[in-house]
């Protein structure tokens, strides 16, 4: 189902939520895609970085990037049809005449992953971190080390004003305005 009902804990409603996704299986490579490959965290990184906080007594901080696939940039034009239930009202009846152009990258795209995973490592050698030789998804940098695990982040280094004045930067930066 594409559309839910997300209630507070008391049960009240608190919001209706609707989510789009893409048929990717439409998609042709080299067309409309290249890439589809997005590391996925080292287990053994992430041990080996939880190990050295708790012996270093350093500031850690979990966050979690909401919406993170279309925040990514689309490389390609790409074109979908209205989805399901969507009548144009100058037109009804007629909605596979028309198409959309996508303006950001959705769920359901081959590429998704990949251009999802390339938006942060910008953001973050932009900031001067560097990507680690052994695992792509972790960085180290400013006095701290990053792990990114899909849309989530795991952010290491004393003191925490430095954490939390690296994750502003994150939220306000000139990558969160496209």
């Amino acid at each position: 189902k594409p559309f839910k009902c997300k209630s507070f804990p008391d049960g009240s409603l608190n919001k209706h939520k609707a989510i789009i996704c893409t048929h990717g299986g439409m998609q042709q490579w080299g067309q409309n895609y290249w890439e589809t490959y997005s590391p996925v965290v080292n287990m053994l990184s992430f041990k080996m970085l939880l190990v050295l906080t708790k012996i270093h007594n350093l500031e850690s901080k979990a966050i979690d990037f909401v919406l993170d696939f279309p925040q990514a940039d689309l490389d390609v034009d790409i074109w979908m049809e209205l989805p399901l239930g969507f009548d144009p009202q100058d037109d009804p009846g007629n909605a596979s005449r028309y198409l959309l152009k996508l303006n950001a990258n959705l769920y359901g795209l081959k590429q998704a992953p990949y251009s999802w995973f390339e938006k942060p490592k910008k953001g973050l050698i932009d900031r001067d971190f560097k990507p680690s030789e052994i695992d792509p998804c972790l960085y180290m940098g400013n006095g701290m080390i990053i792990q990114t695990y899909v849309d989530d982040c795991i952010i290491v280094g004393p003191p925490m004003k430095n954490i939390d004045a690296f994750i502003k930067s994150m939220k306000d930066g000139p990558e969160t305005s496209s």
